[in-house]
């Protein structure tokens, strides 16, 4: 290899490098403001719910009979923001995203089985006491 080759390659890989450093910054930059904005979609959730369970004459309760969202929709509520919390943390953070039937696996399936089994709680629990 001639010495103009041999500073020609070396420039090369210092060219390459540099390209991957970039690339590599570049990414951890985006990867980084996602979290962030992860994050605040978690909090906000969170939130909502702290306002939806705290908030005294918002829902209906025995101390506030005229609350303005029946106990069942609370509830329901509550459901349907812990199962979108669920989605986005392993959606996001276990990397599940791009996967969505294993994403449906790791987080509806189990939830129907819950829901399942409180079900059958219920009615086994109510005819026990007839």
């Amino acid at each position: 290899m001639s010495e103009n080759t041999a500073i020609a390659h070396g420039a090369h890989e210092e060219s390459h490098s540099l390209e991957i450093a970039e690339h590599g910054v570049h990414h951890f930059d985006t990867s980084k403001a996602l979290i962030w904005r992860i994050f605040v979609v978690l909090l906000i959730i969170t939130v909502l719910e702290f306002i939806i369970a705290l908030t005294p004459g918002l829902r209906q309760s025995e101390l506030h009979p005229n609350g303005l969202i029946p106990n069942t929709a609370v509830v329901g509520i509550f459901l349907g923001l812990t199962v979108l919390k669920a989605f986005y943390i392993v959606g996001y953070f276990m990397h599940l995203k791009m996967e969505r039937i294993n994403m449906i696996y790791t987080v509806l399936l189990p939830l129907l089985f819950i829901m399942y089994l409180i079900t059958l709680l219920i009615i086994e629990g109510t005819g026990s006491f007839r």
